[in-house]
């Protein structure tokens, strides 16, 4: 991480994301510091992670694509958010956290399997997508409890991809050293927020 920031400047960028509760929650007192120390490792999944299985990884992974997809910047999955997350939950989080995530895994592959006899991973992109709009929304299967708990997972995938290189440089708006104030900028809704190089790992 070639620039730091301080917990207020980080923790005020992402609450632009994903809301200032839901990123309070995530930033334990040593959860920015683990984040920043994350080296991704993008390709294909050969070996089981610090706390997911290969095949759990696999699935975190479509999750991942599906939540971020590819369009004119990377993906979640292609800039490593599901090894963030096994590497954040390993080193930041308690054994019951880890168990909740690793249960909403299992829910998803459990209703795959279900409704279409493949694993998540095997579904179509439609398939995928369809899957998760009920699971985020609680709807046909799905319980509020385990919405709540897929909610967690995205908040998590956002703060993975969101601190990434490419998500703060490319997906967000790209300034690297604030310069002289400036009022009254020209926004629309359409555009980006803002981002720094310092909120990649």
């Amino acid at each position: 991480m070639k620039n730091t920031r301080s917990r207020r400047e980080f923790l005020s960028d992402l609450s632009r994301v994903i809301g200032a509760t839901t990123a309070t929650s995530l930033l334990t007192p040593n959860a920015i510091s683990v984040a920043m120390a994350f080296s991704p490792a993008p390709g294909d999944i050969t070996k089981a992670g610090k706390i997911f299985t290969r095949e759990e990884l696999t699935c975190l992974k479509h999750i991942c694509a599906t939540v971020i997809p590819r369009t004119q910047t990377p993906s979640a999955a292609d800039v490593d958010t599901h090894g963030f997350i096994d590497n954040q939950l390993y080193h930041c989080y308690a054994k019951e956290k880890q168990q909740e995530v690793r249960a909403s895994l299992a829910l998803v592959e459990q209703q795959a399997v279900k409704r279409h006899g493949k694993t998540f991973a095997g579904l179509t992109a439609t398939q995928q997508h369809a899957l998760l709009t009920d699971l985020d929304s609680a709807q046909q299967e799905f319980t509020p409890e385990q919405q709540q708990k897929f909610k967690a997972l995205k908040a998590l995938i956002c703060f993975g991809f969101y601190t990434s290189e490419a998500g703060a440089s490319q997906e967000l708006r790209y300034q690297a050293i604030p310069g002289g104030f400036k009022g009254s900028i020209p926004y629309k809704p359409t555009d980006k927020s803002w981002g720094s190089l310092g909120l990649s790992y």
